[in-house]
C-alpha cells in the first residue's frame, strides 16, 4: 500500500513538472504579435462594440508595461460631420492588459441644443489648445455668431455637414478676407440644401477671429 502511495505521488509530481515544461515551451515558441496585428485586433474589438462610430488610430508605440505589447491610441467619433460631434480618445496596452482601455477620455458630446467640451470648465479658454478637429467644431458651435446658429436652425442640425482643418498659414487669397491668419482652424458649415457655406476661423485656443460666407 505504501508503495502504491509513493508511486502515485511520483506520478503526480512528474505530471506537474511536465505540465510546467509544456507551458514554458509553448510560451517560448508562441509567435509574438506584431504592432500591425495588435492594432488590428484592438480595432476589430472597438468596431464590434461601436459599429456606428468612426475609429482612427492616432499613435502606436511599444508598451512600457510589458515587452512585446503595444500602446495603441485611437479616436472614437460619433456624428463626425454634425455641429457637435462626440469624441472619445482611448488607449490600450495590448496584449499586456487585454482589450480593456488604460486611457479613456470623453472630450466632446452634445446635440443641437447643448454642446459640451470636457476640460473647459477647469481650464481657461486662453490656455486650452485645440488639438483635434472635433474639438474645433464643438468649440466653434458653442460660440458661433448668430448667422451660423440661424443657418443651422434654418436648414436643420442633421442636414448640416461640418468639417474643420488646421492651417499653419490660411492665406488671404483663399478666403477673401482682409488678411492672412496663422496657426488657425477653419471650420466649414455646409447644409445639404444650401448653395453656400458659412466659415469660421478659430485661433489655436478656440477664439473666433473671423467669419465669412463662400461656396
Amino acid at each position: 500500500m505504501e508503495l502504491l502511495v509513493k508511486v502515485a505521488v511520483i506520478v503526480i509530481v512528474l505530471v506537474i513538472i511536465f505540465s510546467g515544461l509544456f507551458i514554458l515551451f509553448t510560451r517560448s515558441t508562441q509567435k509574438q504579435l506584431t504592432a500591425v496585428q495588435a492594432e488590428q485586433l484592438v480595432i476589430n474589438d472597438l468596431k464590434s462594440a461601436n459599429p456606428a462610430a468612426d475609429i482612427t488610430v492616432i499613435n502606436v508605440s511599444n508598451s512600457t508595461l510589458q515587452k512585446g505589447s503595444y500602446n495603441i491610441v485611437l479616436t472614437i467619433v460619433y456624428n463626425s460631420t454634425r455641429p457637435c460631434p462626440t469624441l472619445f480618445i482611448e488607449g490600450f496596452d495590448y496584449p499586456a492588459t487585454g482589450l480593456v482601455p488604460s486611457v479613456d477620455n470623453l472630450y466632446t458630446k452634445g446635440n443641437s441644443s447643448s454642446c459640451i467640451i470636457n476640460g473647459l470648465a477647469s481650464t481657461p479658454f486662453s490656455t486650452y489648445v485645440i488639438s483635434a478637429p472635433q474639438v474645433a467644431i464643438a468649440r466653434s458651435y458653442n460660440q458661433s455668431i448668430p448667422q451660423v446658429k440661424g443657418y443651422v436652425s434654418l436648414y436643420g442640425y442633421n442636414n448640416t455637414n461640418v468639417n474643420a482643418r488646421f492651417y499653419q498659414n490660411l492665406s488671404q487669397a483663399s478666403t477673401g478676407l482682409s488678411q492672412s491668419y496663422y496657426n488657425v482652424w477653419l471650420v466649414q458649415y455646409k447644409a445639404i440644401n444650401a448653395n453656400y457655406s458659412y466659415y469660421e476661423v478659430l485661433g489655436s485656443t478656440g477664439t473666433i477671429v473671423a467669419s465669412y460666407t463662400g461656396k
